[in-house]
């Protein structure tokens, strides 16, 4: 399993909570996300690369830093 700890500093919303979860579970759909708007944090749990989750958080249009 990998765990990915990141910030997204353009997540501003509920929908970006929404867009960001989606395209991480199209990459492995029994990832496991959490998200904090107020900090713009996502920490993910999922079986594919660390790489790979990047890539799909900024294919859906996001930042990660």
């Amino acid at each position: 399993m990998t765990t990915l700890s990141v910030t997204v500093p353009d997540m501003a919303c509920g929908a970006c909570v929404t867009t960001i979860t989606q395209a991480v579970q199209a990459v492995d759909p029994s990832a496991e996300v959490k998200t904090d708007l107020g900090s713009k944090a996502v920490d993910i749990t999922a079986s594919v690369t660390a790489e790979a989750l990047t890539e799909a958080i900024q294919k859906a249009g996001y930042t990660v830093a």
